[in-house]
């Protein structure tokens, strides 16, 4: 058997060519990356770009009328939930209150807001027997108790209101019975104002217990929330 029989055929090398710019291949790849780039710009500036909104000075609370004073501006990151809050360039209208507490450095929504004539309440002045705990101040929470004390032996208390929203303390010294007495403004529920004024009408002793609130957030905890909850 001859030699060259046996030998198998070798095929020749492919020569590379350089790839035109009118592959198909090259087009769609450079596609892909200009649209990464486009995505990434766009992500990068809606995690950068902040809204200013109206949050609260002060606490604001229900029956107050909520003033221009007593919001300040702020800017947060609320990418989703932007329409939710009141931008800084709108005025609240007068006559405006809110339908819960507003802690203070809150974000004020607009579905808080509310016109005082529409409020299912009224603010009430209570004159308090005893001193006020130290901690009761505008945006505080309360329960109100009252005592008969026109009997020799008084009988058990009665909790007349109970998370009531207080307006305004006055701890200043004035003509009651007790001393140390003061006077505070509670939003009370339309069903429950007899109940409060029955109390005052007959004397009965009066005493405030603090009920404890979580200290409000910070404004970018609270637009982390919104954006959780939206």
């Amino acid at each position: 058997m001859n030699d060259r029989d046996t030998t198998t055929a070798v095929p020749r090398a492919r020569r590379l060519t350089r790839p035109r710019w009118r592959d198909p291949r090259l087009l769609i790849g450079a596609v892909l990356v200009l649209a990464s780039l486009v995505a990434t710009t766009t992500l990068v500036r809606a995690v950068a770009e902040t809204t200013r909104v109206w949050a609260a000075a002060v606490a604001l609370v229900p029956g107050s009328e909520v003033t221009t004073e007593e919001l300040v501006a702020v800017e947060v990151k609320l990418p989703a939930s932007a329409p939710a809050y009141i931008p800084a360039e709108s005025a609240v209208q007068a006559g405006t209150t809110v339908r819960g507490v507003v802690g203070e450095g809150e974000l004020v929504p607009l579905s808080a807001l509310v016109a005082q004539s529409d409020l299912p309440g009224r603010v009430v002045s209570v004159d308090v027997s005893t001193a006020l705990p130290a901690a009761v101040a505008r945006g505080s929470g309360v329960d109100i108790w009252a005592t008969d004390a026109r009997s020799a032996e008084a009988g058990p208390p009665t909790a007349i209101l109970t998370e009531v929203d207080v307006l305004s303390v006055d701890r200043g010294n004035r003509d009651f019975t007790a001393p140390g007495a003061a006077r505070i403004e509670v939003y009370v529920p339309d069903g429950r104002i007899a109940e409060v004024v029955r109390a005052q009408a007959l004397g009965h002793h009066i005493s405030v217990v603090e009920v404890p609130r979580a200290g409000p957030p910070r404004p970018e905890e609270t637009a982390q929330q919104a954006e959780g909850d939206s």
